[in-house]
């Protein structure tokens, strides 16, 4: 189920189930503090790990849920065939076409009323699981039937002289994101320990969160490059989807202030006790003082979540942290 949906700066699930194999046992209970859309969860499951994940953004918290929850393909095939036949013949009243910030510039009357109907006719499902799973697809298709550029994270609309030749057929596009979900489905159904269970809180990784101390036998997680607002736009990727799924109000849409470094503090002076990061803190500062109180909060954030994820987890058990480099005004950090 890794391909359900697209996400930014996604987990390679190859280099977790490595790491997952290497540095835990069969029954344990994994920890990923920046979860993501459940990379790590979905080989943890695979591999008969109990899970856990924690996350701020609800449109990942969604997808990370659906790629762990087994549901037998053959109901979601037969939920699926009766879900098209009522779209194909429902009409939105005007009321249930939805009027958020900027939803013109960004989506075409005919897009909005054909989105308009999937939406209605999933939401009128009674199974929690299934409807889920098919708002996931639906999620992608808001995205690629959309008047933004495909191909990017960052929201760039489409060029207004190319917009008039953008005409996506929504339910084609619904269709063909649900049948491939199926059948990636049907791989995790066969495959998955259901012996194993899988938790996911919406929360702050940087805060005290609802988990025991020394409970966890394994943290795995790839953390973020650096604030989203400046490295990798989870925020920006997730509006659109987020505003049609209901999981977000427009007074809520700076996500990436919210995430992990997105507020600087006016001084460069901190605590972190890190002889590198302060050697680089300096070079940046004689560039750009304002960018290196931007790559100082990720750090100090960083560092809080590093704090209450030590304090999950039980004596003597690994901390897996995947990183990669990243360079800030030509300095490598």
């Amino acid at each position: 189920t890794h391909g359900l949906h697209n996400y930014p700066a996604m987990f390679i699930p190859q280099l977790a189930r490595r790491i997952l194999l290497n540095c835990s046992q069969t029954g344990d209970t994994i920890c990923d503090i920046f979860c993501g859309s459940g990379t790590a969860l979905v080989e943890s499951r695979l591999l008969g790990r109990n899970a856990c994940g924690i996350e701020l953004n609800p449109l990942a918290v969604l997808i990370a849920k659906v790629k762990t929850t087994p549901i037998k393909p053959e109901i979601l095939q037969k939920t699926f065939l009766s879900l098209l036949s009522e779209i194909k013949d429902y009409k939105p009243k005007s009321d249930e076409l939805p009027k958020f910030l900027n939803i013109d510039f960004w989506f075409k009357e005919n897009v909005v009323y054909e989105l308009a109907k999937i939406k209605k006719c999933i939401n009128n499902l009674k199974n929690k699981d299934i409807k889920d799973f098919l708002m996931v697809p639906f999620s992608e298709t808001v995205r690629y039937a959309s008047n933004t550029r495909n191909g990017e994270f960052k929201l760039y609309r489409i060029p207004q002289e190319k917009l008039k030749d953008h005409n996506p057929d929504v339910i084609s596009i619904f269709k063909k994101r649900v049948d491939n979900n199926i059948a990636r489905m049907q791989e995790f159904y066969n495959d998955v320990d259901n012996k194993t269970r899988v938790t996911i809180i919406q929360g702050d990784s940087t805060k005290e969160y609802d988990i025991e101390d020394e409970s966890i036998d394994c943290i795995l997680t790839s953390p973020p490059y650096g604030d989203s607002r400046t490295t990798v736009a989870y925020g920006q990727f997730s509006r659109l989807s987020l505003q049609w799924l209901d999981l977000i109000r427009d007074g809520e849409l700076q996500l990436d202030s919210q995430l992990i470094g997105g507020r600087a503090d006016q001084k460069i002076e901190n605590n972190l006790n890190s002889k590198s990061l302060t050697k680089s803190l300096k070079l940046i500062e004689q560039e750009d003082p304002k960018r290196a109180k931007e790559v100082l909060a990720f750090y100090i954030d960083l560092n809080k979540a590093m704090i209450q994820a030590h304090r999950i987890l039980k004596k003597n058990k690994y901390f897996c942290v995947v990183i990669g480099n990243r360079t800030v005004k030509k300095v490598k950090l």
